[in-house]
């Protein structure tokens, strides 16, 4: 029994460095929980409708309002069934060495975990949107025994 939860408290954490190594891979990438990320558009009529898989184009990119270091990206569905226009929020940092300008392409891709955002031309991951119960779960935890 307690070989079982020591096995789970060190799953975990291995899931977590994988994300994070993977992400890594792709240069600078950010996480956040879906909550944080994804904010609809103002003229939406229900605050409840979700980003579809897909492509988007960037219609906006601007410092967002009471948040800091953090971009604010309108963006409308080219290719995403279902989509609807939503407005991302990006820490700056995730998009510091390459910005995104109005006018790009940016993919969101359904995962386990929530949304990965990556740039259309070369699907180079900047932001894992993370749904909020796999956000806690990869959040640090101490360990007592």
């Amino acid at each position: 029994m307690i070989l079982a939860a020591l096995t789970g408290a060190c799953v975990l954490p291995a899931l977590a460095d994988s994300i994070a190594t993977s992400a890594s891979s792709a240069g600078s990438v950010s996480s956040r929980t879906l909550s944080d990320s994804i904010g609809q558009s103002s003229d939406s009529s229900s605050r409840d409708r979700k980003v579809a898989q897909g492509e988007y184009r960037v219609l906006a990119v601007e410092q967002a309002a009471g948040r800091a270091d953090t971009t604010r990206l309108r963006l409308q569905p080219v290719r995403a069934e279902g989509g609807e226009e939503f407005f991302l929020f990006v820490p700056d940092r995730a998009i510091e060495a390459k910005p995104l300008r109005v006018g790009d392409h940016v993919l969101a891709r359904q995962r386990a975990y929530g949304f990965e955002f990556a740039r259309a031309e070369n699907q180079e991951a900047f932001l894992l949107a993370l749904r909020d119960d796999w956000h806690r779960e990869l959040e640090s935890h101490p360990v007592t025994l």
